[in-house]
């Protein structure tokens, strides 16, 4: 079973860092931190997953990459990508031992 919330490091494309927490919902992810700021993530806007270095990419129907790290315990980026994976039957791809 799955965590509802993970600390995390979040970034759209090349865009700024933001710190805070990712919970999941049955239709959304949500990314909150550095102060006010929200992002709300559809899963059904998911096209693909990837996790490769020790971060996740996203790939979002019309939006660039979303890119996460862990802040929180080890395997617990591994967790939530495998479960982004399921939640939409997408394509997963790991590179966790290059």
């Amino acid at each position: 079973m799955h965590r509802s919330s993970y600390a995390v490091w979040w970034r759209e494309g090349n865009g700024q860092r933001n710190v805070g927490k990712v919970e999941l919902a049955r239709l959304h992810a949500l990314l909150s931190g550095n102060g006010s700021r929200r992002l709300a993530v559809p899963l059904d806007d998911i096209t693909g997953v990837e996790y490769r270095h020790g971060e996740l990419r996203i790939d979002r129907r019309a939006a660039t990459p979303l890119w996460i790290g862990s802040l929180d315990a080890p395997g617990a980026l591994l967790e939530l990508t495998n479960w982004l994976a399921a939640s939409g039957h997408r394509k997963f791809i790991s590179s966790a031992a290059s």
